[in-house]
């Protein structure tokens, strides 16, 4: 086994040891232990001794383990009572800020953190977070050119629906325009710098304001980013404490700048953003984000619909700067220097001198920073002659970023950087000596074949989506988005040297990302092109790299050799055909995703979408009816998706590629705003909404994505029924005959209302009914038990709108479940709470206790780990 192979595995074992115990009481022990195993080691070899070899990597175990401890960073006690309040903190900009639609982040080194008198300072990083400015479209608000038109009207009061039918009760839909967002994309860019001004109070020089290495003084609200409450949840506390970032701050006002960046970081720094002025003044804004992402790895300007676009087709890897476009960099390197009759010394630092260039524009990121080690270490190799082990080379890339900064082993980038990278070494040159192709298609077949199996486990575990035909939009896109880079690397060479004549360069490159992303849009709207997977259990993936590593040595080692009265096969070539055959059904296992198997019992999850409403439910012969989809009020320029980032990756953990039905109690942003990508990546059966007259550009975008899908839509009051599943009975007690109309709020009150029974258990889901929509009920149902529930999703978010005595008399719920996030309008109110919890129920909140779980047998509520 290489050498690194041995010591890198048992560094980055120690490293993962270490985030299992988290105990760092045991690191001088464990640096004394690696100490002793390291001379023990020596002394062994020089005696002679067998196995000496093995004190090697266990002296690198030990090592890796003290080498998180001492790295790990965390919150530090003395900063408690300086949660919450207004502080002041001075400190060193570490790299460029971050510029999203809605804000800019910048992260501060070596803080001081002030409160009044009050004062702390020590290791750990602050990130401060700008928001600029924002409008917000209120709950209740219609558009004033859109008022009036109605949606849904003229049906028939009394509705039986079959979820197995296909027919819809609509006509075609009228197009509106899109909604206008108040900030782009270039104007956070310009709010950027704007922001910042200079210690002398000008604001001048805003180019240089937020550089690497200047010191600056802020002001804001000092707080710890909330933890995940959800299985499955992303954990973002723990993904800024692993790059040292131990709070928040929530900035007001302008930045003061104490002192100009200076140094080197600040140098690449200014060169980036020469770069992207460049590209900006070229270009569009969505050719120019993507060349930027192409070139320089950028991401934040990435739209939601461009970054599913790029995951569904398995591209992704295109927009994190590594081997592909370090390899683009290196050809032309060392062309250059063949053209000017470079000796071995001067080629050496020529091309490496080029490519930590540009792995520094970069920022040395995890995949860059690999492929810069491998080529530098690949590069003197071969001009000196010496022999080369690619993966060798691999793994001291490795250790290397684990001694920079241990924590990044469990960053999904560098994982699927170095995975894929091995999968190209390993397995592309046997499938290519086995393909029966033409040379130049065996490589442009192989290479991207042999990374993508690597990662499809990664990419099912991180993402819940496995890109089918990734390995064809590979093939077809990656010669074009070569010629990006290198007509790229042109033009950032130019925006460098000399100003003014770039623009050629930058124009051809962003061009050609139209019939990029026009290859792409074909390919994803290929049925099947990607699958949507709960991420797999442990064994499935060491099974699956096991896998890979018999199939690789197999086709490897394999050959056969006829003669003219007998065959001879090596051992090796027996185990090709069984290893392709469980590799195949492995394959089948994770795209199906069956493990996740079904309860035999009736499901309803409230999910944890922030301020808003999602609910699924799930019978007990698995047919599945999503109500609601979260959301939240419009701000401007904001990217954040309930139904992308929440509700679709939680049907995914949940094993649920198909939603029989999706029902929406009333079109508010805060219940319809997640609709959209949950029919863009589930495929739905029908959909069920009240027939309100709300008619919003959202509103507008779920009926053209419906009729786009040919997904049968029925608009129910009353008196309803709707047939999931021949145990379950789903009666529609609201919105009544005749809708409220001069109510608080006529789309609150005219919400749909479900009760589901289950043998003697039922369920009451009210969407957003206030006190006028909750009286109806009660009177409507009057001495029946058409309205008791065992289980009640508390009406409106559990504002003071939804207390009535009468409403709480005719349900008496055991369970009251509100579905409520941070927001600015008082949810849930103290009363309410309080209310319920006197009338003898339980009340649960989905922002304190994240997504909630609630089972029943048709005899009793269960609530899992309780």
């Amino acid at each position: 086994m290489p050498p690194f192979v041995l010591i890198t595995g048992a560094f980055a074992l120690g490293i993962g040891l270490s985030e299992l115990c988290k105990s760092s009481s045991w690191v001088w022990a464990v640096i004394a232990t690696a100490v002793f195993l390291l001379v023990g080691g020596i002394w062994a070899y020089v005696q002679g001794k067998r196995y000496s070899f093995l004190w090697l990597p266990l002296c690198f175990l030990c090592l890796g383990y003290a080498w998180m401890e001492i790295d790990r960073v965390s919150f530090p006690q003395q900063l408690n009572p300086f949660l919450g309040h207004y502080v002041q903190i001075e400190g060193v900009v570490e790299r460029l800020p971050s510029v999203y639609p809605n804000r800019f982040v910048v992260v501060l080194d070596n803080s001081a953190v002030c409160l009044g008198k009050e004062k702390w300072q020590g290791s750990g990083k602050i990130q401060v977070v700008y928001y600029i400015p924002e409008g917000s479209a209120d709950e209740d608000t219609v558009p004033q050119e859109l008022a009036g038109k109605s949606l849904g009207s003229g049906l028939s009061p009394t509705v039986k629906i079959d979820v197995g039918s296909r027919k819809s009760e609509f006509g075609r839909m009228q197009q509106e325009p899109s909604p206008v967002y108040l900030f782009s994309n270039g104007a956070a860019r310009a709010a950027l710098a704007s922001t910042a001004k200079a210690g002398t109070g000008s604001k001048g020089a805003q180019a240089t304001a937020l550089m690497p290495g200047a010191v600056v003084r802020v002001e804001g609200f000092l707080d710890l980013v909330p933890a995940p409450l959800s299985p499955g949840e992303f954990d973002y506390r723990h993904y800024l404490e692993r790059r040292g970032i131990i709070a928040q701050v929530k900035a007001e006002g302008y930045p003061e700048i104490k002192a100009q960046g200076q140094g080197l970081s600040s140098f690449w720094a200014a060169l980036r953003l020469r770069i992207v002025d460049g590209i900006n003044s070229s270009l569009p804004e969505e050719e120019s984000l993507f060349l930027q992402g192409l070139l320089l790895g950028s991401k934040e300007g990435m739209t939601p619909d461009d970054r599913d676009l790029y995951q569904k087709t398995g591209v992704m890897h295109l927009f994190a700067v590594s081997g592909l476009h370090l390899g683009f960099v290196f050809i032309a390197l060392m062309a250059a220097a063949g053209s000017l009759g470079l000796k071995r010394l001067p080629t050496f630092i020529l091309v490496t001198a080029g490519l930590w260039g540009y792995a520094a524009l970069i920022d040395f990121t995890s995949p860059v920073t690999r492929a810069a080690v491998m080529a530098t270490v690949g590069l003197a190799a071969y001009l000196w002659q010496e022999r080369r082990n690619a993966i060798n080379s691999l793994a001291l890339a490795a250790l290397v970023l684990l001694l920079l900064n241990p924590a990044v082993l469990f960053d999904p980038g560098f994982q699927l950087s170095f995975v894929a990278t091995w999968g190209i070494i390993y397995l592309a040159v046997p499938l290519n000596r086995h393909l029966p192709l033409r040379e130049g298609w065996r490589e442009a077949l192989t290479v991207p074949a042999a990374a993508q199996l690597a990662i499809l486990p990664l990419t099912a575990i991180y993402f819940q989506r496995v890109a089918v035909l990734g390995i064809l939009a590979n093939v077809l896109v990656i010669p074009l988005a070569g010629l990006v880079v290198y007509l790229g690397l042109a033009g950032m060479l130019l925006a460098i040297a000399a100003p003014g004549i770039f623009n050629p360069f930058f124009l051809a490159a962003g061009a050609l990302s139209l019939p990029i992303k026009g290859l792409l849009r074909l390919l994803a709207g290929v049925l099947g092109a990607s699958f949507l997977v709960p991420p797999p259990p442990l064994w499935l993936c060491l099974l699956w790299f096991a896998l890979l590593v018999v199939l690789g040595w197999a086709l490897r080692e394999g050959f056969a050799v006829s003669f003219p009265h007998f065959r001879y096969r090596s051992r090796a070539s027996y185990w090709v055909m069984p290893s392709f055959i469980v590799f195949v059904c492995l394959l089948f296992l994770l795209c199906t995703g069956i493990w996740a198997g079904n309860s035999g019992k009736l499901e309803i999850t409230f999910l944890n979408v922030g301020q808003g409403d999602a609910i699924l439910v799930k019978t007990p012969s698995g047919r599945t009816m999503l109500v609601d989809a979260g959301g939240s009020p419009v701000y401007a320029g904001s990217s954040f998706d309930p139904g992308r980032q929440i509700v679709v990756p939680a049907l995914a953990r949940a094993g649920i590629r198909k939603l029989d039905l999706v029902v929406n109690s009333h079109p508010h942003e805060d219940h319809l705003g997640g609709v959209p990508a949950v029919l863009d990546n589930i495929q739905v059966g029908r959909y069920i909404a009240p027939p309100q007259e709300h008619t919003t550009p959202l509103v507008l975008k779920v009926q053209e994505l419906l009729e786009e899908k040919k997904i049968p839509v029925s608009y129910v009051k009353t008196g309803a029924e709707i047939n999931l599943d021949s145990n379950v009975k789903i009666s529609v007690l609201g919105p009544p005959q005749t809708l409220f109309s001069g109510t608080r709020s006529d789309a609150n009150n005219n919400s749909l209302v479900l009760h589901i029974t289950y043998g003697k258990v039922s369920i009451l889901l009210t969407g957003d009914l206030e006190q006028e929509g909750m009286l109806d009920l009660v009177s409507r149902f009057q001495g029946s038990n058409g309205i008791q529930a065992d289980l009640l999703k508390c009406p409106h978010h559990g504002s003071s709108y939804s207390i009535c005595p009468e409403f709480a008399a005719a349900i008496k719920p055991q369970l009251v479940v509100i579905s409520v996030g941070r927001n600015s309008f008082g949810h849930p109110d103290a009363q309410t709470i309080r209310f319920w919890q006197e009338q003898g129920a339980r009340v649960l909140r989905t922002d304190e206790d994240g997504h909630i779980t609630i089972l029943t047998d048709g005899a009793n509520l269960i609530m899992p780990g309780t």
